[in-house]
């Protein structure tokens, strides 16, 4: 409904034919009222008195072959409404859509088209930003949306929150579906505290209506949701009540209880949204897409048992779908923020920074990073990119999903909230459009290629998939696929034609075989796959890969007691002390119990250890974890084996997943770092809450901390080299692993091992000792980060993280 003055009106235009259904209400009788109705070029199609009774006027009217309202071809009719009631005449105008929503299977269907919803999160403060650039309301609101197509968006969810009537008017222009959330104006949200209990769902009666009211005419209103992450919903009355309420109101929409924490499969939700974990889609949890199992938390609908005990087993309930499927709150991987750019585009606007711009500038200065900084700024996006891509390209390639809800398009004025793909000014920093196309397109083309790590002299299997959301009804394509080398060298190459595409959804399209021989030196390679026909192309897409030679075969223990001549591996640390008194090249493997007390908190101190942190090969995943990728020493590591880009990438997956990032912050010298980590720019939000640790909102010692996986220094009349990767791989003939393996033996007998920074024996001994005196505790996010064993923190794991830390 449209409320102007003192008339609702209400058009039913919620079908594929054109027949459609208005009704007028007024305060008090009605004389007389006449319908009008334009197409998008102002020609009058239409014109109809209505049937009054009362303060009540009606009736029905048909537009013959409508042009429908979809997200990819908004059009919009034009009424006006010459009304007389006693209180005098008025004139009503307002715009509708023509189309229809409704569940079918996995998807979301408009106008009968299977849509993958791809979703991003506006609304509440800690989701959203200001008006920085002063636009009006309607220039703010379509500079977001306008932009969010670009990178691909098709739908929009307001968390805890129910847009501006102008920001619904630019998404009915502009092609975008809609979620609310039914939750007061002023009524604030407390993204901590509602983590752990829910707030009483405090809407009337009243409020629902009037919400119903305003929202009823806009084609982009696609679902109303009463909350975030409410629990319980299924034996409430009040969520029954509200539900029977929305349907009478606005049967033509979506409905659904809670955005998340709903139980499998209950009465009433016509479209399911769950979060299926904070781990990354990736290594093990590559098919956390597809288990259910990371759902059992919620609960089923008539109580039965998702789990069972046996005798030495375990059973769990296989959960199912009978309405579409979204993935909630997905991919919030922060990144680092150009700190500089920004306090220069908040000053270009007249609009006050927020307090943190300034305070990261001055942290920047003090850590001795401004010089490095952009390039860590870039090496991080670039991470933050690659595991969006990874992940979005499972969520497509799921059997279970219709589609996801992205935390977040934009960047926030919050402090923490580092992970969009726009700024907080909706402008693009980093990430450009045509790289996100790439996987969230209408038609994507998608493949699976495991670990993305490959032995030469073998055949890699690529099965390539196409998700195919279009409005367009395409039929024949032709299929094209090149695998190019670092120096864009065409390695292979091949074309399919007239492949079928004319189904909608997610299909198998082909399979490449790509048959590489044995190689001497690791290479990465690119394969880019296109789709197009006589218009052009439909779809484009590519990955990396890396090939590694294979090399005899040794295991982690063999490795770690290596030696040559002067040269040594080993991962006994007074063992590495003799040696280097002795004036020995020495590689010490540091792969310590210590960094991982998590696992076993009444542990005994070892006698000497590094600062170190347990790492993922993950992103930070808002402030849970502390990888931001990473910077590489191309020039030594190209020269001795290891094939590698100056910024982090998958061909670190394998040897820093549970691994040791030392800290250097406190480090006796400044050492070389071959291989540095990049630690995030935030402290964790239970600190600073008054509620929990009621910390500084800035901690140095808890950010932006100088990590290494791999540096040098000369240690009083040797020289080390110190590894915190993880090459345990070793054992199971992992590529990357071997190829590290291989680089640490032929660099440390190479001539360019000559370590400047300078640290004799006894000082090196007596700084390991300090530190052995207490690990490096994270704080609670980062423990479950380190943790990765379950998909969500439990009231288990909050109490039993703030013990630890207290």
């Amino acid at each position: 409904m449209i409320t102007q003055k003192n008339s609702i009106v209400k058009i039913n235009s919620f079908n594929v034919d054109g027949k459609c259904y208005i009704t007028l209400d007024c305060d008090s009788e009605i004389q007389s009222a006449k319908l009008t109705v334009f197409d998008n070029n102002k020609a009058s199609l239409l014109s109809t008195p209505l049937m009054i009774v009362g303060k009540r006027a009606q009736g029905d009217f048909e537009i013959k072959n409508p042009n429908l309202w979809n997200v990819y071809s908004p059009y919009l009719y034009k009424y006006t409404l010459e009304i007389e009631t006693a209180n005098g005449k008025e004139d009503v105008s307002g715009t509708f859509g023509v189309r229809e929503l409704k569940s079918a299977g996995k998807n979301l269907n408009v106008n009968g088209n299977p849509v993958f919803l791809r979703g991003y999160i506006r609304g509440t403060t800690a989701h959203d930003h200001a008006n920085n650039c002063n636009l009006s309301k309607r220039d703010f609101y379509y500079k977001n949306i306008s932009q969010a197509k670009k990178y691909g968006f098709n739908f929009v969810r307001f968390h805890s929150a129910i847009p501006d009537e102008e920001f619904f008017n630019v998404a009915d222009e502009l092609g975008m579906l809609i979620h609310i959330e039914l939750r007061e104006l002023y009524d604030e949200y407390n993204n901590l505290e509602e983590m752990i209990k829910t707030k009483p769902l405090i809407v009337t009666d009243e409020f629902i209506e009037n919400v119903v009211a305003r929202a009823y005419n806009h084609p982009s209103m696609a679902i109303y949701c009463i909350g975030n992450e409410i629990k319980g919903t299924g034996a409430s009355e009040r969520v029954k009540d509200i539900c029977k309420l929305i349907k009478k109101l606005d049967g033509d929409r979506l409905f659904i209880d809670t955005c998340a924490w709903g139980q499998n499969n209950r009465e009433g939700v016509d479209i399911d949204i769950q979060h299926l974990s904070y781990y990354f889609p990736f290594g093990k949890h590559a098919g956390m897409y597809e288990d259910t199992d990371n759902l059992l938390v919620v609960g089923t609908s008539d109580g039965s048992e998702v789990k069972a005990d046996g005798l030495n087993s375990e059973v769990t309930r296989a959960l199912y779908f009978n309405v579409p499927l979204i993935s909630h709150e997905v991919c919030h991987y922060t990144a680092l923020r150009d700190f500089k750019a920004l306090k220069e585009k908040f000053k270009s606007y007249g609009t006050p920074a927020p307090w943190w711009v300034d305070e990261e500038l001055k942290m920047i200065q003090a850590k001795g990073l401004t010089d490095c900084y952009d390039e860590m700024y870039k090496a991080s996006k670039s991470f933050q990119l690659e595991c969006w891509k990874t992940a979005f390209e499972e969520m497509r390639k799921s059997k279970l999903l219709g589609g996801f809800q992205f935390l977040q398009f934009a960047d926030t004025d919050v402090y923490e909230n580092s992970n969009g793909m726009v700024d907080c000014f909706d402008d693009q920093s980093y990430i450009t459009p045509e790289q996100v196309a790439k996987f969230n397109g209408d038609v994507t083309l998608l493949t699976s290629l495991g670990s993305r790590l490959f032995f030469g002299g073998k055949q890699i299997v690529i099965p390539v998939e196409l998700s195919n959301c279009s409005e367009k009804n395409y039929t024949f394509a032709d299929f094209s696929y090149k695998v190019i080398d670092s120096k864009e060298n065409v390695f292979a190459q091949g074309q399919l034609k007239n492949v079928d595409i004319t189904r909608h959804g997610l299909y198998d399209l082909c399979k490449v075989k790509l048959n590489f021989a044995s190689v001497d030196k690791a290479e990465k390679y690119t394969i880019i796959m296109t789709l197009s026909d006589s218009n052009g192309i439909i779809s484009y897409n590519d990955w990396k890969i890396w090939v590694y030679p294979e090399k005899e075969k040794i295991a982690y223990k063999d490795f770690c007691n290596y030696s040559n001549s002067d040269n040594f591996v080993t991962d006994d640390i007074n063992k590495a002390f003799n040696l280097l008194e002795k004036g020995k090249n020495v590689c010490l493997v540091y792969r310590s119990d210590w960094t991982r007390h998590l696992l076993d908190k009444q542990q005994k101190n070892p006698e000497y250890a590094f600062k170190a942190t347990w790492n993922r090969f993950k992103p930070v995943i808002w402030d849970r974890g502390t990888n931001y990728g990473g910077l590489c020493d191309t020039k030594t590591l190209n020269d001795y084996g290891f094939t590698t880009d100056r910024f982090y990438d998958f061909n670190y997956s394998a040897i820093t997943e549970d691994c040791d990032k030392i800290v250097l912050d406190d480090f006796p010298v400044k050492v070389k770092s071959i291989i540095s980590g990049i630690d995030k720019s935030v402290r964790d939000r239970f600190d600073a809450y008054a509620f929990s640790f009621n910390l500084p909102e800035l901690q140095y010692d808890r950010t932006l901390r100088d990590f290494s996986y791999l540096f040098e220094l000369k240690v009083g009349k040797g020289k080390l080299l110190v590894c915190g990767l993880n090459l345990t791989g070793l054992d199971e003939h992992e590529p990357s692993t071997t190829a590290m393996a291989d680089f640490i033996v032929k660099y440390i007998s190479g001539k360019d091992f000559n370590p400047t920074a300078e640290i004799d024996v006894k000082q090196l001994k007596d700084y390991m000792l300090e530190c052995a005196k207490q690990p490096v505790k994270e704080r609670m996010m980062t423990q479950f980060w380190q943790l990765d064993d379950t998909p969500v923190e439990s009231e288990q794991y909050w109490e039993d993280s703030r013990k630890y830390l207290e």
